[in-house]
This record gives C-alpha cells, sequence and structure tokens, in this order.
C-alpha cells in the first residue's frame, strides 16, 4: 500500500475483480458480510482478502473479531463434505462401473476363449478337409491311371475280339464247306482197293472206332486240319471225304 495515504475506518473482506459485477452479484455479497461468495469468482478475483491479511501492517491496526472464520470454517466444512459426500458417490458408482467393467470384461475373456476354440477347431477341420482332398484327388489320379489302362486293355481285348472274329468266321465258312463235302460222299461206294494215303482208314485199327488223340498222332504227321473231326466216328463216308477233299479224287461226285 501507498504509506503516504492514511485510511482510518473498518476495513474488511477487500477484494478487487477484473471484471464488473452485476447487481444480483453486488446483491449477494452485501447479504451477509461472512457468506464468502467472492470465493466463488475464481480467477476474476485478482486481489484477494485473505492476501491483504498477509501484508505488512503499519501505524495502529486493530483486529476485530467477526467470527466470520468460524462461519467460513463452517462453511468450508460444509462444503468439504458435501464435496466428500460427492466424491463417496462417485466412488460408489466408480465401484459399480468398475464392477460392471469387470462382469463385462470376464464375459469377454470367456467369449474370447470360445473364439479361440473355435478358432482351433475351425483350423483342424480346414486341414482334415485339406488332408482329404488331397487324399481324394490322388485317388482321382489313380482312378483315372487305372480308367486309362482299362482303356488300353479294353482296346487290345477288342483287337482280340475282332481277330477271333475273323477266325471264327473264316472256321464257319471251312465247316459249312465241310458238311457239303459230308453230304457229297454219302453216296460213295465203299473203296476195297487202297489208291491213296486214306484208305489207311479202312483198317481194323481205325475202321468204326472213334478218332482220339492218340489216332490223330499217327495221321496228323500228313493230314492238315484232321482235329476237326476229334471225337467223329469213322464211317465209309469221311473216308470217302477225306480222299476227294485231300488227294483230288472226286470221281463219286462228276
Amino acid at each position: 500500500m501507498d504509506t503516504n495515504n492514511m485510511f482510518n475506518g473498518e476495513m474488511f473482506n477487500l477484494n478487487m475483480f477484473s471484471k464488473k459485477l452485476s447487481n444480483e452479484e453486488i446483491k449477494e455479497m452485501a447479504r451477509d458480510m461472512c457468506s464468502g461468495v467472492e470465493e466463488t469468482h475464481g480467477e476474476v478475483r485478482v486481489m484477494k482478502w485473505e492476501d491483504v491479511l498477509l501484508k505488512t501492517r503499519t501505524g495502529n491496526i486493530t483486529e476485530i473479531d467477526t467470527r466470520c472464520k468460524i462461519v467460513h470454517l463452517q462453511v468450508k466444512l460444509q462444503q468439504t463434505e458435501e464435496k466428500l459426500n460427492e466424491t463417496l458417490t462417485e466412488l460408489e458408482q466408480s465401484k459399480e462401473e468398475t464392477s460392471t467393467c469387470n462382469s463385462e470384461l470376464e464375459s469377454k475373456s470367456q467369449q474370447l476363449n470360445e473364439t479361440l476354440g473355435e478358432l482351433a477347431q475351425t483350423k483342424e477341420d480346414k486341414e482334415t478337409y485339406r488332408r482329404g482332398l488331397e487324399n481324394k484327388s490322388q485317388q482321382l489320379n489313380a482312378t483315372e491311371t487305372e480308367k486309362e489302362t482299362t482303356i488300353k486293355e479294353l482296346d487290345t481285348v477288342t483287337q482280340e475280339l475282332n481277330i477271333t472274329n475273323t477266325a471264327l468266321n473264316q472256321t464257319q465258312v471251312e465247316l459249312k464247306q465241310v458238311k457239303d463235302l459230308l453230304e457229297k460222299a454219302k453216296d460213295c461206294p465203299l473203296n476195297t482197293t487202297i489208291s491213296s494215303y486214306w484208305d489207311l482208314l479202312y483198317s481194323t485199327e481205325f475202321f468204326g472206332a472213334v478218332i482220339t488223340s492218340h489216332k490223330l498222332e499217327v495221321l496228323t504227321k500228313s493230314i492238315e486240319k484232321l482235329e476237326y473231326f476229334e471225337g467223329t466216328r469213322i464211317t465209309d463216308g469221311i473216308i470217302q471225304f477225306f480222299k476227294m477233299f485231300h488227294d483230288g479224287e472226286d470221281q463219286c461226285l462228276s
């Protein structure tokens, strides 16, 4: 303070503000000297009464007990209690929120574990499916190989069947020729003279007997296609057929 200026009187709760206070704010301060309303203005209060009380004093200054300290303490205590209650309420809410968060976190953790289990099962199923697909591919390749082999074998069998059919057709033609010649040889007279090696069949060993493998061994060295007649009984007609067919003697057919 300026020491050249003297002040005579009482001073209490001197505050200076950086803004113009409204009429309502001034009335609120004047209503009760111990209300402490000035403290609600915060940074707008640029000079505070509690700071003035700390300044060096000169002259005859007497402090008067206004009992505002007690009121201020009561007010601050009340405010502190209100803040404490608010804090306790917020703390309780925070505990409830924390409990809710813990429950949600536990639920999320359980869901995460279930998801991880499902993911592991999915990976295992995927691997099983991959192995199954690989086996199916191998089986398919083996089947294709077997198919190609079967087709080749079928082609070979078809070729052999065609050859067999050709031989069968030729045999049927020859058999028809034999049947025709046998039919023509029915009326040939019994030949009692040996004019051909077929006359050997008139001997006791052959005539009237059935052609067997043993008898064929005697004749097949010089006679072709005699095996067609295995199981046939040797008769005069058979002998005449052999003589006409192999010797060119067809007097009975002229």
